[in-house]
């Protein structure tokens, strides 16, 4: 799945939609023409127009390459689990669902540093560094050739050969680093969460595709050496040699300098793998309400949006609205209700997700005392085949019912 939307502006549109998930809002960047916008209300560049639109506070300009982008940090883990407390499956979920989206932007800034490691041509299509290499071997064979019949200004020719030889062992030094940098790449990479697999496949291929470069380039030594000995029996057309050797050896000045650009670029893609193992998050899809009455009218509410009611309280007196329910549920201040709207059902409703304590862990707490209210504020049922205990008083609220099964018990000391 990928992790980034691209476009381009026409001047007028403000909202843009993407299709991939996300922990927290925060996750999502958003850039126009290159340039990083900023999110939020106020003096910001971008707000959410709904989960999963980005709204610019102004169009993006006819043209504009628009990147609506995920990135998912990584400084500590969502939830951390100690001895002897609760595990939930939620804390769980929210961890491999880290990992997950931290692995996929990874694989994408991986590929984004391969196609970004390759020389755009200017017409629509990439060239290697091995492809840039062998045209240099071919356009040295073609000095080599022309050099055989050169005589007069031998000396001269064999000295500008020498400074090629020398630039040439400078490109082969300068590739040799790019190697070392990628060695580094693959040692970050490895130190990566389990699941950077692929970026590390990646790097191999980087790693690869940099000795093919050393080979070319050790063949363009050896063809500038010969060149040097064909050089030294030259005779007539000299003069025309040194031209062509001065154009060769510019030539090789401009390999070099890709070679280090290639290496700076290396270096980028280095960093830019670490800066992404070093991202996290932790947030989820549904939206908190702290009521049922908090909800916004199913009328006024797109389809398929999550909600958490904090506080149960009462939920069960709205069943009409929610399907899915499970029988004879009643809401609690202590329980959290996870809600989907429905709103192509007719009537429109909302489909229950689950429920849960808000905090769990108070089942395992060894308990030095137990407490009872004095008034019993909720409608409550004993479980069937149980017997209950209270300590006294107590009194059931109005309008409420304490409901005591047969082969049941209820005692009030």
């Amino acid at each position: 799945m990928s992790t980034e939307y691209t476009t381009n502006g026409n001047g007028s549109q403000t909202n843009y939609s993407f299709t991939f998930p996300y922990l927290k809002e925060s996750d999502i960047k958003a850039t126009v023409a290159g340039v990083a916008k900023t999110q939020g209300t106020g003096s910001a560049q971008w707000q959410f127009h709904n989960a999963t639109t980005v709204k610019f506070n102004t169009a993006p300009a006819n043209g504009a390459a628009i990147r609506i982008y995920r990135e998912t940090a990584d400084t500590n883990l969502s939830a951390t689990f100690y001895a002897g407390s609760a595990i939930k499956s939620q804390d769980l979920n929210d961890n491999f669902t880290q990992n997950l989206y931290v692995t996929q932007e990874v694989r994408d800034d991986s590929a984004l540093a391969l196609t970004n490691s390759r020389e755009h041509d200017g017409d629509g299509t990439y060239t290697t560094a091995i492809a840039k290499s062998t045209s240099a071997v071919s356009t040295a064979n073609t000095a080599s050739t022309n050099a055989s019949a050169a005589v007069a200004t031998a000396n001269t020719a064999s000295t500008n050969a020498s400074n090629a030889v020398t630039t040439a062992n400078t490109a082969n030094t300068t590739a040799g680093n790019a190697v070392t940098t990628a060695n580094g790449a693959v040692t970050t990479a490895n130190t990566a969460n389990t699941t950077a697999g692929t970026a590390n496949t990646t790097a191999g291929n980087a790693v690869t595709t940099a000795n093919g470069a050393v080979t070319t380039a050790n063949g363009a030594v050896t063809t500038a050496n010969a060149a040097t000995t064909t050089a030294n029996s030259a005779v007539t057309t000299a003069n025309s040699a040194v031209t062509t050797a001065n154009a060769a050896n510019t030539t090789a000045g401009t390999a070099n300098t890709n070679a280090s650009n290639a290496v700076s670029t290396a270096n980028a893609a280095s960093a830019t793998a670490t800066a992404s193992a070093n991202t996290v998050a932790n947030s989820a899809i549904f939206q908190v309400v702290a009521n049922y009455a908090a909800l916004p009218a199913l009328n006024s509410v797109d389809n398929g949006k999550f909600y958490q009611v904090s506080d149960s309280t009462s939920i069960e007196n709205s069943f009409s609205d929610i399907t899915g329910e499970p029988s004879g549920f009643t809401g609690h201040s202590g329980l959290t209700v996870k809600l989907k709207s429905n709103t192509t059902a007719s009537p429109k409703v909302w489909e229950w997700q689950e429920y849960y304590a808000n905090d769990p862990e108070i089942r395992y707490r060894k308990k030095l005392i137990v407490e009872n209210l004095h008034t019993i504020d909720e409608n409550y049922t004993i479980g069937t085949n149980n017997n209950a205990f209270s300590v006294g008083p107590v009194a059931v609220g109005a309008n409420k019912t304490l409901t005591i099964p047969a082969n049941s018990l209820y005692f009030i000391g």
